[in-house]
């Protein structure tokens, strides 16, 4: 029995996912130098108390856009 179909995907569409795949890290040392850069930042925007209470899992983390941006 023959479980698989076959899907059209424009040439674009699978340009622009292999581009975006291109970018991701691929070695472990790229991963964590990526959740180095991503924590820098948010540690900038961060009291210490909030640090904290985020290292023990106490919030949650959103991402909203800048103001006037």
């Amino acid at each position: 029995m023959n479980n698989t179909n076959t899907l059209e995907i424009s040439d674009d569409l699978i340009k622009s996912a292999e581009a975006y795949l291109a970018r991701l890290p691929k070695t472990p040392e790229e991963v964590i130098e990526q959740w180095a850069r991503i924590g820098k930042v948010v540690a900038e925007q961060l009291t210490e108390t909030e640090a904290m209470n985020l290292l023990l899992g106490n919030c949650d983390v959103t991402v909203e856009p800048k103001s006037g941006k």
